[in-house]
């Protein structure tokens, strides 16, 4: 992975992790468990922040979005 990638990669992450702070109720709450189930089955998965502000998770394509 290029360092771009991998700064792009942590940021998406910065980004979904206050998205699912910011949400604060039953939203953030499914959010986060989601998030968790997600990275336990594939700790290979990439999260991506696309399409003005939506989480994505993906691994040789998208596996999940999670719109909020």
């Amino acid at each position: 992975m290029k360092k771009s990638d991998a700064s792009q990669v942590q940021s998406a992450s910065k980004l979904i992790s206050k998205r699912i702070a910011e949400l604060g109720d039953w939203r953030g709450e499914t959010l986060r468990r989601m998030r968790k189930l997600i990275l336990e089955a594939d700790p290979e998965v990439v999260e991506e922040w696309k399409w003005m502000g939506t989480p994505v998770w993906s691994h040789d394509g998208i596996l999940c979005t999670g719109e909020s």
